[in-house]
């Protein structure tokens, strides 16, 4: 079973966002002259950033011997899996790049052989280059497995 979780740069735009919306809530408050107004602005960027680094922490994706499945969520009615069987597996791919490569951190997409609209689509794995590499061997080896097994099956009959 491998699992992955996302890296550093997922906390990259949660960041920014908390810094820049405390910042305009203290323009607004100084424009204003309400100082309330960047009180309340700084609590909501500190809340936010904190419910964004908790739901980036609760992200994995990982294997198993049924499928490539994805956790996530904060809050109880939040908290679920979604994946791909490996028997629906199209197959796995990351996208490459300059900054990916530096950071370790790929965009991963699991494919659905039947529809798109239950891939798995993630971005800012961290070493998602190894998981894809990691669900396509996989992936093959039970391609080949019952491969071989339906053609001693049909030898058999």
């Amino acid at each position: 079973m491998a699992t992955h979780t996302l890296s550093w740069v997922a906390y990259v735009r949660p960041l920014v966002v908390a810094v820049v919306s405390g910042f305009v809530g203290l323009l607004i408050s100084t424009a204003l002259e309400k100082p309330w107004i960047a009180i309340a602005a700084g609590i909501l960027a500190i809340a936010w950033f904190v419910y964004q680094v908790c739901y980036i922490r609760s992200v994995r994706l990982y294997t198993d011997d049924s499928g490539v499945w994805l956790y996530q969520g904060v809050f109880p009615w939040q908290k679920g899996v979604v994946g791909v069987k490996w028997r629906d597996v199209d197959g796995a791919l990351f996208r490459k790049g300059f900054i990916s490569w530096a950071c370790r951190s790929y965009f991963v997409q699991v494919g659905h052989r039947y529809t798109k609209a239950s891939e798995l689509i993630i971005s800012h794995v961290g070493k998602g280059n190894q998981f894809v590499e990691h669900v396509n061997q996989e992936h093959q080896a039970r391609l080949h497995a019952f491969d071989s097994s339906s053609k001693a099956e049909s030898l058999t009959r």
